[in-house]
């Protein structure tokens, strides 16, 4: 049996001059710039997009979808009717794919049962709230990429209970609604298979929590490791390089797959081992963070950095911009490989927020913590970035396992 890691993105985003605790935001000011590249050209390239989401935008013009990593995903029923949905957040930090209820409207997916004839439902923890939904069995389309018939989330799923409190107690915000999502759903395609969350029992008026481990075929799981093709054992996940001044969008691409085509080869690339939770050790300011993850579901940097921050918001507040070295190790085992990398810290009063300007490398928030450093979506520009999921083989290893290109 899988571990039960726990469902760590903080899906950060931000309202024009105000922001929320959801909050994403980007670092230094300046003019607005765009960067791109070039449009999926293989079956197993999925196209994503940092960029103003119209969907939220049409129900609260003063939101701005800041550093959230959209991709389109289509679901199909079991007699084959399938729906396309856009601006899907794709998050390396949890497993699974949720959908809200409301983009749902050309799919028929009833909900799986328990073993007492009972609707089967699931809590999903974030780092920012939670989502409450119903599990029901989809065939996944991603690209050119196609599933078996696998769990998915419904977030508010029809006819399904309120949250009760054993899931409301663990997280104090619905974050189960697009005005707080900021998103149709989320694409979970960390190193883990199956999310291990907390999952319920349900009758037409209550919830009763489930006491014994479901099979990992029953849990929401990694939709990639489920495709009909080879490219089951992991992904590459690439952004360009953008100004330190922002960019209206910024365009790359998940490759599935490591090693298994041309396009996702990673030779040359530096490992770095994940424990049986997704996480490896992160040094900054000569302390090293244990519990430590690279998460594109998280729209900032987050971790006790030594940086001046705004104490009523947590944002980090430097006067310029400040550079903070960090490396990256396995936590145990043999490998003695290492990444340096930088943070980049600037000071979120100077942000030229706007819905035209949603792309930054180099915004944080203060989380106090003696374990883990955050590398959010801000980390992931100019990189290209690999998972190998849990117990996959590949050509830099068995997984999980990063590989990070030089």
């Amino acid at each position: 049996m899988n571990p039960s890691p726990s469902i760590r993105t903080f899906l950060f985003t931000a309202s024009l001059g105000l922001p929320l605790l959801l909050a994403a935001c980007g670092g230094g000011g300046g003019s607005t710039s765009s960067s791109t590249t070039s449009s999926t050209t293989s079956s197993n390239q999925l196209a994503i997009t940092v960029e103003q989401n119209p969907d939220v935008t049409a129900i609260n013009p003063a939101v701005i979808t800041t550093d959230i990593p959209y991709a389109t995903v289509t679901v199909c029923d079991s007699s084959n009717n399938c729906q396309t949905i856009s601006h899907v957040t794709v998050d390396t930090g949890s497993y699974g794919l949720r959908l809200l209820q409301s983009a749902l409207t050309s799919v028929n997916l009833p909900l799986d049962t328990t073993s007492s004839g009972q609707d089967l439902a699931e809590c999903a923890i974030f780092g920012s709230g939670y989502t409450w939904g119903g599990v029901a069995h989809a065939v996944v389309k991603l690209a050119g990429e196609t599933t078996t018939s696998i769990p998915i989330e419904i977030i508010n799923a029809t006819g399904l209970p309120a949250a009760p409190s054993a899931c409301t107690a663990k997280a104090s915000t619905d974050a189960g609604t697009l005005s707080v999502l900021h998103s149709n759903g989320v694409l979970g395609i960390g190193p883990i298979i199956a999310d291990n969350s907390n999952y319920f029992s349900c009758s037409s008026s209550t919830c009763t929590a489930l006491t014994t481990t479901l099979a990992t075929s029953a849990m929401v799981s990694n939709p990639v490791a489920f495709f009909t093709s080879s490219d089951t054992n992991g992904i590459v996940f690439q952004l360009p390089a953008i100004s330190a001044s922002g960019a209206a969008t910024a365009s790359g691409t998940v490759t599935f797959g490591v090693g298994t085509q041309s396009d996702n080869s990673v030779s040359g690339y530096t490992v770095i081992p994940l424990d049986s939770v997704g996480h490896m050790t992160a040094t900054a300011g000569g302390t090293s963070y244990t519990s430590s993850y690279i998460d594109s579901g998280s729209s900032m940097y987050g971790g006790p950095f030594n940086v001046p921050y705004n104490s009523s918001t947590n944002f980090f507040s430097p006067t310029s911009l400040q550079q903070i070295p960090i490396v990256l190790t396995a936590n145990s085992g043999t490998s003695t490989t290492s990444y340096s990398s930088t943070v980049d810290l600037a000071s979120y009063s100077s942000l030229n927020l706007s819905p035209s300007l949603v792309a930054f490398n180099d915004v944080g928030m203060y989380v106090p913590s003696t374990t883990s450093l955050a590398l959010g979506l801000p980390f992931f520009f100019g990189k290209t970035i690999a998972w190998v999921f849990q117990g996959k083989s590949s050509s830099a290893g068995t997984g999980p396992l990063n590989a990070i290109a030089p």
